[in-house]
């Protein structure tokens, strides 16, 4: 197996820690010479001496050999050796250390063996009856093992497993590796298995006649990762055995082929790349295969499909970076056939951008490939060049500060309205703290807006010429809120009442701007008190309004909370094209407000609302509850949107949707390794189930399983209907096995 870090150069270990090569430690121990010759060596080379204690150290000139008997310990720095026996043969330089002998590392491992023996030059060693205690509680046991040619250690029968034995030592542990041999070559640095037996619960799980991984240590080497496989219903049996390469310290090359049963083989890699200043990451995969019949336009038959991911950053100075992140799909379908990707929209970026103190610019352009059902990609625009700027000046007279803010927008469609935007915003802010603590913000600002277009401004579509038009939008904002707080016994309370009062200029929304960034709006608690409430530049919050609500929160023992906001908006004058469908138009606008309960830790509640000002109906319910102990905890979520503004479509227009949906789970913790799971989605307005979930997870402190059963109702999406059955199994040091349906995202 090879091994693959988070990113080249600092990989992180996941090969299993085996007493191959900890056992080098063992038979390659330095052999001790006699006291006195060791120690005047030691004062020769500046090398720290061996220490030797026994009870009894009996030099026999004639044989020329040094024995040390009765609980021997021979230790140099912080390593010791231990044994009731230790023979040294000055003539042949092989040491001998018989009874108990115990080999304790720094790390804190510990090596095993009745009997022990070494050359002087340590090019040969064998050892017999071995075994290893690493600190943490990994155990490996071998009948034998030898050492050879000075780099090659041999394990013979070895067995290997992370997991902790019984108390009562009754039972072996929950999964071990059997081996006939491991061999360990230092120069290598590898780990080879011959006949290796994978056991789980005693039983035999998965067995290979050649495994080879990495030694312990070494965080980058070429070899097969851990595969995947599963099943799905539009590809059948489905499997991945990446193999990866390690091209230098700081790059790598993953090939990772998807073999399916019915949708054909692709071909899949992935470069990685650590600069001094930045990443490089490219990754595609190709196949030649039949299309999804959502993607049959023309004649059915073979295609060549595929995809394309890169992300790169560079630091191009000290205060600026550049960069670049490309997704792109043959096909609306291509991704999800063969889980690399569930996204619907993907977005392709690339950007310049500085900063420096409190100000900064960016130089961007904007790709996005849409791979919903009803996207028309000849009418989602380019957007190029989008550039920004924002300039905060130091702090002036009465603590204020001015500030300069610009952007330039160009987008393009290959069928319909272009658009070229500048826009530029002078501001200046003053903030105040009154005598009884009140805090009140000015700002003042002036926005002026150019605008260019080919096309219909208001249709979005090609017809209606080239037009240029331009607005200049005055605007004037005070805040003030008011932070109380106080305690009693062991509770914090904190309340706010705020008011944001904001005078511009009405009906600056001309008919020819046309409204490409502010096209979706909601109210909610988020955008209550902002001066503007459209998402955008293009639509423009104008008239005189204000916006005055509270926010409250009590903070007790045990973290017990009550918290909250709610407040309203009052239009004096016209200027937004906002409806009262959104719950904002003239006079006054809808209620909104959030709410936040924790009365003990077996409950937690949260609400978010919209409510009708006239006739108090609840456009809007958003509530989320969770409750129950930690072993057994049940989840409710409900949704109400009663027509909201909804998705745009490809033609530019915005429906309204009505949507009522409600999810059910529950967790219960059947033992202290036993957890099962539930969910179901169901859409309340349609009478249908959207998805039905169930998963079990059996953790162990050297493996976890997680197995998940998913259902999904979704007729318009891409693939329509779907059933995913989802099984991991990772094995303490020996990284994961995978199986089911969405296992093959994070490769890519």
């Amino acid at each position: 197996m090879g091994r693959r870090g988070s990113r080249p150069g600092s990989s992180r270990g996941v090969a299993a820690r085996l007493l191959a090569a900890l056992a080098v430690a063992l038979l390659g121990s330095v052999a001790p010479q006699p006291v006195l010759a060791q120690a005047s060596a030691a004062a020769r080379t500046g090398k720290e001496p061996f220490v030797v204690t026994a009870d009894k150290l009996i030099y026999d000139t004639d044989k020329k050999t040094v024995t040390a008997t009765g609980d021997v310990e021979i230790s140099s720095g912080e390593r010791r050796l231990l044994a009731d026996q230790v023979v040294y043969d000055q003539t042949t330089g092989r040491m001998v250390a018989r009874g108990n002998v115990v080999l304790i590392e720094p790390s804190g491992d510990a090596t095993f063996a009745d009997e022990a023996e070494v050359t002087g030059d340590l090019r040969e060693g064998m050892a017999k009856s071995v075994a290893m205690l690493m600190k943490d509680e990994s155990r490996l046991a071998a009948a034998q093992g030898t050492r050879r040619e000075g780099r090659i250690v041999e394990l013979e029968k070895a067995v290997y497993s992370p997991c902790p034995i019984c108390k009562d030592g009754t039972g072996g542990p929950l999964w071990q590796i059997k081996s006939r041999r491991v061999i360990y070559d230092q120069d290598a640095q590898t780990v080879s298995y011959r006949d290796a037996r994978l056991e789980l619960f005693g039983l035999p799980f998965l067995y290979t006649p050649y495994f080879r991984h990495p030694a312990p240590g070494v965080e980058q080497q070429s070899g097969f990762l851990t595969p995947t496989f599963g099943t799905t219903s539009e590809t059948g049996l489905i499997t991945q055995v990446p193999y990866y390469f390690a091209l230098s310290p700081s790059a790598d090359f993953t090939f990772a082929p998807i073999f399916t049963q019915t949708a054909g083989v692709v071909l899949a890699g992935e470069y990685r790349q650590q600069h001094r200043d930045g990443f490089t990451r490219l990754a595609a995969s190709g196949t030649y295969a039949e299309m999804a019949e959502s993607d049959q336009e023309t004649e059915q038959g073979k295609e060549l499909r595929g995809h394309v991911k890169a992300d790169g950053d560079y630091g191009a100075t000290r205060n600026s970076r550049a960069g670049y992140n490309i997704f792109l799909s043959s096909d609306k379908t291509y991704l999800d056939r063969y889980k690399l990707s569930d996204e619907d929209v993907l977005r392709n970026r690339v950007y310049f951008e500085g900063f420096e103190d409190r100000n900064f610019w960016t130089v961007d352009g904007y790709y996005f490939q849409g791979l919903r059902t009803f996207d028309d990609q000849d009418r989602i625009p380019v957007a190029l060049p989008y550039a920004q700027t924002r300039l905060i000046s130091q702090p002036l007279r009465w603590g204020s500060v001015l500030t300069l803010d610009s952007s330039v927008l160009g987008l393009t469609r290959s069928k319909g309205l272009d658009t070229r935007r500048l826009s530029t915003r002078f501001g200046w802010t003053v903030p105040h703290v009154g005598a009884i603590g009140d805090v009140y913000r000015l700002d003042l600002s002036l926005r002026g807006d150019a605008y260019n277009t080919d096309g219909d401004p208001q249709t979005l579509e090609a017809g209606g010429g080239t037009n240029s038009t331009g607005r200049v939008l005055p605007r004037a904002t005070l805040d003030w809120s008011w932070p109380l707080a106080d305690m009693t016994d062991a509770w914090v309370h904190e309340v706010e009442p705020m008011v944001s009062f904001t005078m511009a200029p009405a009906d600056a929304n001309s008919s020819e701007i046309p409204n490409e960034d502010s096209r979706v709006f909601e109210l909610d608690e988020t955008n209550l008190f902002e001066p503007s409430r459209y998402p955008g530049l293009d639509r423009f919050d104008g008239g005189t309004k204000v916006a005055y609500g509270l926010r409250f929160s009590s903070l007790g023992p045990r973290a017990t909370e009550l918290s909250g906001v709610f407040g309203q908006s009052y239009a004096f004058s016209g200027g937004t094209d906002l409806s009262d469908q959104a719950g904002v138009g003239d006079g006054f606008s809808d209620y909104v407000g959030g709410l936040y309960v924790r009365p003990s830790p077996l409950l937690d509640l949260s609400y978010r609302f919209r409510l009708a000002k006239d006739e108090l109906r609840f456009h809007r319910s958003e509530a989320l509850a969770a409750l129950g102990p930690a072993f057994l905890r049940f989840n409710v979520g409900y949704v109400n949107l009663s027509k909201e503004p909804g998705t745009v479509t490809s033609g530019g227009e915005i429906g309204t949707v009505s949507r009522e949906e409600l999810v059910l789970g529950a967790r219960a913790q059947l033992t202290p390794r036993i957890a099962i799971g539930a969910q179901t989605r169901q859409d309340l307005s349609a009478h249908q189930t959207v998805a039905n979930q169930l998963g079990l997870l059996y953790t162990h402190p050297c493996l976890v399983l997680a197995a998940g059963f998913e259902q999904r109702f979704t007729p318009d999406a891409k693939l329509g209907n779907e059933t995913v059955f989802l099984v991991r199994i990772a094995f303490e040091n020996l990284g994961a096995i995978e199986a089911g349906g969405g296992l093959f995202g994070s490769q890519q």
